[in-house]
């Protein structure tokens, strides 16, 4: 007979009050637990959580036995500017809470920037145990106990809304990503010189770019990878340079170590005139962005490219990266390519060959609380598959038949989320561009006037604390990458209903990126089109609001989306 332990309600922890003691400590020296007010039983065998710190650096650790870590600790040379250990106790703690909770205070604690963490990002993986919602509600308790003893600054919200959360390397992987992360490492340790590229395909909130940094991180942490030349090539410029800030940070990276497409060939960066595989290892965030010789801005710039690698002008930034690199890993999804300057499928297929027809695969959801099902259903819709009417509890999906309610949504979402935006698609002319004055409009739509964004540089990183930039409307080019709280989507009359097939088509009239539909056939603007509102209908974290602006479009998505006259 098999016995089957039954936990009752009792066992799971009711929110014990935390005990942070503090006491000096000294290189060299044994710690005093003499000063603590913990019982010497509970010193030398019940599981807690520590921060070491001086005025600028700290390390978080995790044991079940302080004084004996700590001991081990005060012998170690990389610890030995520190001048206080924090001991964090709790009596409903077990070894699973504890590292949880470690691998917590590190994600926050480098997002919070109070400390520079010294702490390396190994075995982080975000896992299950018993009574994890209530420990997770606990931690809540101990952060504002920390941040009332000094050892933190901002609120859990500042920070889970702030980018330098968002693309920590403090990250617990989820299983698939381990898996990834495995067979990857499992590739760097072989023959660089002899290495195949690697594709991770995932759909948008599967963490490839958390994967990219938390690999980055890894490998710098690791003195078996010293002296080898290991970046993030990122092709989308306001994410490169909102990785170059966020990244600056953190302890053993640097801004440099994010560079883009034309840096392969500069000499800071480690390439030499003449020479092949330059770098060691490229990890390719946004792959599907990487572009060709069509419809760019600066034809020059990438004819010198070419010339400096010595490659034919119709060679693409694939190649580029191929010609450069001894293992490079393209992070990709194919349902991204959003204009004819980016490799399409075929392309990309033809280049890489086995490694994009194999790709390791990311299929967890990360961002979107509605799940891959809501990403499904998204892509559905958009490829005239009529699937069937879905709800997704727990995630804010709402189609507003009145421009004026989906403004006011926004602005209530707003007041609580500092991540919200409004994103569109590229369906009213750039009259605004260049020019500041606030008087100026783009959009008009039932005497609601707003303007995109008035800068590509970390527009969405640039609108907290600035109502201003908030509430412009964000484009395909500000927002491919990052995560919002809610989006808010403005679906333009750059698409619409055939009235023969009762298909989505484009209106090429009503698209107004140039470089986007110049040279695309009909069919193809139709996808690129489609593709740029599956990305917008993909950003938010918590809900997406619609607002569709042509009225039969607006009634056949009524279909899918639940309609609602007014938002409350």
């Amino acid at each position: 007979m098999k016995i089957v332990e039954t936990r009752t309600a009792a066992q799971k922890p009711k929110g014990a009050p935390f005990i942070i003691d503090s006491c000096p400590f000294r290189f060299g020296k044994q710690i005093d637990t003499a000063v603590l007010d913990l019982e010497e039983s509970k010193v030398q065998s019940w599981p807690m959580v520590y921060i070491l710190a001086n005025k600028k650096f700290a390390y978080v650790g995790q044991t079940t036995s302080v004084a004996t870590r700590i001991g081990q600790h005060c012998t170690s040379v990389e610890k030995k500017d520190f001048t206080r250990v924090n001991i964090i106790y709790n009596e409903e703690f077990n070894t699973s809470a504890i590292t949880d909770y470690e691998h917590r205070l590190i994600g926050y604690m480098n997002a919070d920037q109070r400390y520079t963490l010294t702490n390396k990002n190994e075995g982080m993986s975000d896992t299950n145990y018993f009574s994890k919602t209530q420990y997770t509600d606990m931690f809540k308790d101990l952060w504002e106990e920390l941040r009332r003893l000094e050892l933190a600054e901002h609120t859990i919200h500042e920070i889970e809304e702030s980018e330098v959360f968002k693309y920590s390397p403090y990250k617990g992987l989820s299983v698939d990503q381990r898996v990834a992360l495995e067979r990857i490492l499992a590739a760097i340790d072989g023959d660089l010189d002899r290495a195949e590229p690697i594709v991770v395909e995932g759909m948008p909130g599967t963490g490839k770019t958390i994967l990219a940094i938390y690999l980055l991180k890894a490998l710098r942490d690791n003195p078996k990878y010293e002296g080898l030349n290991i970046r993030i090539l990122e092709p989308v410029t306001s994410l490169r340079k909102t990785l170059q800030k966020t990244l600056r940070v953190v302890n053993g990276l640097k801004s440099s170590d994010i560079i883009g497409a034309s840096d392969l060939v500069k000499p800071e960066y480690g390439y030499v005139s003449g020479e092949k595989k330059c770098f060691d290892i490229l990890l390719v965030d946004e792959a599907h962005r990487l572009k060709q010789r069509v419809n760019i801005v600066n034809y020059s710039s990438y004819d010198e490219t070419n010339r400096k690698l010595g490659l034919p002008a119709s060679a693409t930034q694939i190649d580029w990266i191929i010609d450069q690199a001894k293992l490079p890993i393209f992070f990709y999804d194919p349902m991204q390519t959003v204009g004819p300057s980016c490799l399409g499928e075929d392309t990309i297929h033809s280049t890489l060959g086995p490694a994009v027809e194999n790709p390791i695969k990311l299929d967890s959801q990360m961002r979107v609380k509605g799940g891959k099902g809501y990403l499904d259903y998204v892509a559905s819709i958009l490829a005239d598959e009529d699937p069937k009417p879905k709800e997704f509890n727990g995630y804010d999906l709402v189609l507003h038949d009145d421009f004026k309610t989906f403004i006011d949504s926004f602005e209530r979402y707003y007041e609580k989320h500092d991540l919200t935006r409004m994103i569109a698609g590229y369906s009213w002319e750039w009259k605004t561009k260049g020019n500041p004055d606030p008087a100026l409009f783009d959009i008009a739509i039932d005497g609601i006037t707003l303007r995109w964004n008035r800068t590509s540089d970390n527009w969405v990183g640039k609108g907290f604390n600035n109502p201003t930039i908030a509430h412009e409307v964000g484009c395909i080019h500000s927002i491919q990458g990052y995560d919002l709280s809610c989006a808010f989507v403005i679906i333009g009359e750059d698409i619409r209903l055939n009235p023969q097939t009762g298909l989505f088509e484009a209106d090429k009239d009503n698209y107004y990126d140039a470089n986007g539909k110049r040279t695309a056939s009909d069919e193809e603007l139709t996808q690129y089109i489609k593709s740029i509102y599956y990305v917008l209908l993909t950003r938010g974290i918590y809900g997406t609001h619609i607002y569709v602006c042509n009225p039969e479009l607006r009634k056949y998505l009524s279909e899918y989306f639940p309609l609602v006259k007014r938002y409350r």
